[in-house]
């Protein structure tokens, strides 16, 4: 008879393993399907902030400021001169701000990434380029004790942690350089 109940309770211990197994697989798969329905919103969000004109603005700077343009880093290319980027970033700047804001809007994407309620994947495949170049441009550009990235803490932290995972990972591409 003790063989019986032992056998039992080695059953009932058994299906207890395999259904809190299974409990815990469904439960990261919720996590991860939340995290991209999560970034799916946020990037929608970052897309409708965006006025009109902004993403030729952006896209104007990326050709100028472009090596093939002449461009040296942290400037780009007006006529026959070389102006700093920085004026993108100031006020009363000659597109409107539109650089600006879209460097505003990258901020609170990247804060959703470090809350870690997004898929930094899915992100960095539709705005890795504005990403990119957006963090380059605030790397190059000083200000006040250091650079103008260090006025965006969550794109600084988010490029930090994910540098070496951004270079292999595939990323929409918006303008290229010609």
């Amino acid at each position: 008879m003790n063989d019986a109940k032992d056998i039992r309770e080695w059953i009932q211990l058994i299906f207890i393993v395999v259904g809190g197994t299974i409990g815990l697989v469904a439960y990261f798969q919720n996590i991860k399907q939340r995290r991209l329905e999560n970034a799916l919103k946020v990037i929608a969000l970052f897309k409708e902030s965006l006025q009109e004109g902004d993403m030729a603005a952006w896209q104007k700077l990326f050709h100028t400021s472009s090596e093939p343009a002449g461009a040296k880093p942290g400037h780009y290319v007006y006529g026959n001169s070389q102006i700093p980027i920085a004026n993108y970033f100031s006020e009363g700047s000659h597109d409107g701000g539109a650089v600006s804001r879209m460097a505003e809007s990258l901020e609170v994407v990247c804060f959703e990434v470090c809350r870690k309620t997004i898929d930094v994947r899915y992100v960095w495949f539709e705005l890795g380029q504005l990403l990119d170049t957006m963090h380059s441009w605030l790397t190059a550009i000083d200000h006040r004790n250091g650079k103008l990235l260090d006025e965006y803490p969550h794109m600084k932290k988010v490029f930090r942690k994910y540098h070496t995972d951004f270079k292999k990972w595939p990323k929409r591409v918006y303008v290229y350089v010609e």
